[in-house]
């Protein structure tokens, strides 16, 4: 029994001094691996600065893909209790007002409101958004996720010409209640004036309230009564009574001049996005694209690296560094130059779009900032080009030269890309609640990390492969 318990004392000492000399050798790995990493400052800053903007490209594209399917995925704590009826031929066309009362009285049905969509403009052509003629009776029933003081609702609902408004879209607009607006008709030739007498606010998903609601009367009126209606929006009393409220409907309209088709609202915004065509395959492949972009400069980039230091590795060799050391350290070299590429770039994706859409309406001088920070990274990207070059006179001038103008043009393109970006957030619609998650982070992470192991392992293994006589002699 003595001895079984000094071999298992002895045993785990053996351990604990094994494991203190494998902490050391990865803290010493670890040195090398910074030491190295940073032996040439300007190549490996290059790099870090073009896989960053690589992986910022990589964000912003799986953020759109995010943010359009984002809007039509519903919320989880809101069922999907609405449907929409429209036209079986195309929404674009529009159906009898009358038929709001005959889908009223299919079993199921709590509340319809018929809807129009307007497609006014604002003053000018640029200031787009949302604006729908409505019936204004039941439509807090049809949408009880909007939040509306209720002395505004009765003022809205009580006046034919005012308009309810959402809190952002007030908020760009720089609105206020009372005040009178003008929507320029692009699809009918009547231009509604409005007062704004309502706004409302949607806690689970602010994105929706960049929108303008107004009396579907007063529209009827303007263009001569034609009686025509878009869409209509169908509160069903319950998920499960949704699709044999839409078999009904439709069943009701079948064989008549107007047949419906109806859906569940997810449904109907999905047909939208696929307009478009197969935007998830499009952006998928042009982020396949920009990574295979990211591998090729990575692996050019570490190839150089590695075949310049064929000779440290035979010296490294004669110092006692095994194969797989050395196999450790040039790959964890590329490796860190590629996750601080990718860490910046994700990461500066988040950081940058969140900024434009926390200042875009509320402070928009601050987009001075912005571009700044975009003359800063470019200024300094034309600086580091000519770092170890000779100082001669008309080096250095050349050197102020093209920092000077690459921070001007790092500059515009910032700014540029500022109010574009803001712009695109503030028309609402897909892109509404446009911005990087930290799932993207993580992805744009992982796509780094594979991109800086992929790039360095063949020539690393050739690297270590070699025999010290045969690295010694080696000129690169």
């Amino acid at each position: 029994m003595f001895y079984t318990a000094v071999l298992i004392v002895a045993g785990g000492s053996l351990l604990a001094e094994a494991k203190a000399r494998d902490n050391g050798n990865a803290v010493k790995l670890a040195r090398l691996i910074w030491k190295s990493a940073s032996r040439n400052r300007r190549r490996t800053t290059l790099t870090i600065l073009s896989i960053a903007v690589s992986i910022f490209l990589v964000s912003t594209l799986q953020a759109i893909l995010a943010s359009m399917y984002r809007s039509t995925n519903g919320n989880a704590s809101r069922p999907d209790l609405r449907v929409v009826v429209h036209r079986a031929t195309s929404i674009t066309q529009p159906m009898p007002q009358a038929y709001r009362q005959q889908i009223a009285s299919v079993p199921g049905v709590v509340a319809v409101v018929g809807v129009t969509w307007f497609g006014g403009q604002y003053i000018d052509p640029s200031n787009f958004f949302a604006n729908f003629a409505v019936d204004t009776d039941q439509f807090q029933q049809v949408y009880p996720e909007l939040v509306i003081p209720p002395a505004e609702l009765a003022a809205w609902k009580g006046e034919r010409t005012a308009a309810l408004v959402g809190a952002k879209l007030m908020q760009q607009y720089h609105w206020r209640l009372g005040q009178r607006i003008t929507l320029k008709g692009t699809i009918w030739p009547v231009n509604p004036e409005l007062v704004i007498r309502a706004v409302y606010r949607d806690p689970q998903d602010p994105s929706q309230e960049h929108a303008l609601y107004f009396h579907y009367r007063y529209l009827d009126e303007l263009r001569g009564e034609t009686g025509e209606v878009g869409t209509f929006a169908v509160r069903v009393d319950s998920a499960a009574d949704v699709p044999r409220v839409s078999r009904a409907i439709d069943a009701m309209f079948r064989n008549t001049a107007y047949e419906t088709k109806t859906e569940t609202e997810q449904a109907f915004q999905l047909s939208f996005v696929s307009m478009l065509g197969n935007v998830k395959l499009l952006l998928t492949m042009i982020s396949a694209a920009v990574v295979f972009a990211i591998l090729l400069v990575a692996g050019n980039t570490m190839a150089m690296s590695i075949r310049e230091r064929t000779q440290e590795v035979a010296v490294l060799k004669t110092l006692g560094f095994r194969q797989r050391a050395i196999l450790q350290l040039l790959v964890g070299e590329s490796l860190l130059i590629a996750l601080a590429g990718g860490l910046a770039g994700a990461l500066g994706a988040k950081a940058a779009y969140a900024y434009i859409h926390a200042t875009y309406n509320s402070a928009r001088g601050l987009g001075l900032l912005f571009a700044l920070v975009g003359a800063v990274l470019t200024g300094y990207g034309a600086w580091l080009l000519f770092e170890g070059l000779a100082g001669h006179g008309w080096i250095r001038t050349l050197r102020v030269t093209a920092t000077v103008i690459g921070g001007a043009i790092g500059f515009a393109l910032a700014g540029v890309f500022y109010v574009g970006v803001g712009f695109v957030m503030n028309t609402g619609f897909f892109l509404a609640d446009f911005r990087v998650s930290m799932m993207t982070v993580a992805l744009c992470l992982g796509i780094a990390a594979v991109v800086g192991v992929v790039s360095a392992i063949i020539p690393a293994l050739r690297a270590a492969r070699l025999r010290i006589a045969d690295a010694l002699r080696y000129v690169g």
